[in-house]
């Protein structure tokens, strides 16, 4: 072999080694198998997101939440179009192989893999809204007013059962004055504290593992107010706020924080998503 061929073959194989590494270095996005996505129905009371085994469900979720869980961004910290606010669709979705194995039944159940699990979630909805909305977006820093989940004299709030730690984190539900859910770590109670309130919530309880949580309150919205009047009982008897009923159902405590935040600002969300 010449010297000029054995550099050309050296070349090559350089070349080759360069790209398979390139490919290791370059994971598949992760995405779900299967999405079908429908109108969700605006007389539904309240938002539910759950997860069955290989199954993910949003049932009247607004489209702002669907981009709120994508860029993992919260309400107050999200620049969008107001529409998206009333804009609510279902989604069911099968869940790929890559995840369940690596957030699945056989994983260890603590925060860390709770944390994962819930960044997994969101690379897969953002992915999903990229190529069913073409969402765009960028990003700025600020600081906003919010509070800190802090403990009250004696914590009210129910560990998750040892049933509920094996299946790992259960599903979320909330709405404008209600929030709920099973083996919830108390950093994902703070979030959607935040939802609801409109302002950042950060966990400061020190507070480890997963809590069973069902908190209500009066809603501050007359037309709200009288709307769930229509579908439940004792609506009347509810804490007056969710500073009250954090305190009273769980015997933690909100209090006044200067919170750092980074802010989206939504350049381009299509109204309909192209077909399953």
């Amino acid at each position: 072999m010449t010297g000029r061929a054995l550099l050309c073959l050296t070349a090559a194989v350089g070349t080759l080694v360069a790209g398979i590494a390139s490919a290791q270095q370059s994971p598949k996005p992760l995405q779900f198998e299967v999405a079908a996505i429908k109108p969700g129905n605006t007389n539904h009371l309240g938002a539910v997101t759950s997860t069955k085994g290989k199954l993910f469900q949003m049932v009247n979720v607004p489209l702002k939440s669907w981009v709120e869980m994508g860029l993992s961004v919260p309400d107050y910290a999200l620049k969008a179009p107001a529409w998206l606010d009333g804009t609510t669709f279902d989604l069911d979705a099968k869940l790929p192989e890559q995840f369940l194995n690596q957030t699945g039944p056989n994983q260890p159940v603590n925060e860390k893999a709770m944390a994962e699990r819930q960044k997994a979630m969101a690379e897969m909805m953002k992915n999903l809204l990229i190529e069913r909305f073409e969402l765009k977006w960028h990003e700025v820093s600020g600081s906003v007013s919010g509070y800190e989940l802090v403990t009250d004299k004696r914590v009210l709030a129910q560990p998750a059962t040892l049933m509920e730690r094996l299946r790992g984190p259960g599903g979320a539900g909330w709405g404008r004055s209600s929030v709920s859910g099973t083996n919830m770590p108390m950093s994902r109670l703070a979030e959607l504290l935040g939802i609801a309130l409109g302002k950042p919530v950060v966990d400061a309880t020190h507070l480890t593992g997963g809590y069973d949580i069902k908190l209500a309150w009066r809603p501050d919205n007359d037309a709200e107010l009288a709307r769930q009047r229509q579908y439940e009982d004792g609506v009347d008897n509810l804490p007056d706020s969710a500073f009250t009923a954090v305190r009273e159902q769980l015997g933690l405590r909100l209090q006044p924080a200067k919170v750092p935040a980074k802010v989206i600002v939504i350049d381009q969300i299509n109204r309909q998503p192209t077909g399953n």
